[in-house]
């Protein structure tokens, strides 16, 4: 199957509500805690190595940063939470930003919460499915860096994660090993038509 997500492209970085583009189309937010793998995600949906940056350094991503799928499609990669290195004073910055991106923006049709397989559901990722239930938005946690547990800890995992939340659906990825995105694929171009 011919990968939708092949000409992506990198628009530009926000950190401000005013400077959003026009609310049309569709927007998805790709979020998670600083070193998921969100990054490393969003370069192997898009069969590009050198479209997200990718950074031992935990927190390198400061803006939303927007990528154009196409005209009328965008995927948006919200600044990793919980990082170390920008500290408290931009999470600040953004906390508000992201609150009013959820209240008033049309175009926000989901999100992906990406989590590490081997440490799901901290505080922080369970502050975002919050935030995604009270504006009633859908969301999808992605387990990441599923090339580095077992077969039952991952069963056991996705029975986890959807025991505690009500996502309609859990998916497994392995960035390394291109494993589970045909299906991530599929479900994003889905939401197109939702």
């Amino acid at each position: 199957m011919k990968n939708p997500f092949k000409n992506t492209t990198f628009l530009f970085g926000i950190t401000k509500y005013k400077n959003l583009p026009e609310d049309t189309g569709i927007e998805i937010l790709l979020s998670g805690r600083s070193n998921a793998g969100k990054s490393s995600a969003l370069n192997a949906l898009t069969d590009n190595k050198k479209l997200a940056r990718i950074s031992k350094t935990p927190g390198r991503t400061t803006e939303i940063n927007f990528f154009k799928v196409e005209e009328s499609f965008k995927l948006l990669d919200l600044p990793g939470y919980g990082f170390a290195k920008s500290g408290h004073s931009r999470k600040k910055d953004w906390g508000p930003l992201l609150e009013e991106y959820f209240e008033n923006r049309k175009a926000l049709k989901a999100v992906l919460i990406f989590m590490d397989i081997r440490h799901p559901l901290k505080p922080i990722d369970l502050e975002m499915i919050e935030l995604c239930e009270s504006f009633d938005v859908v969301y999808i946690p992605v387990l990441t860096k599923l090339d580095k547990v077992s077969k039952n800890i991952l069963m056991k995992t996705i029975q986890q994660v959807s025991k505690a939340t009500n996502a309609h659906e859990v998916l497994a990825i392995s960035s390394p090993k291109k494993t589970g995105f045909e299906k991530l694929r599929k479900i994003l171009i889905g939401l197109k038509d939702v």
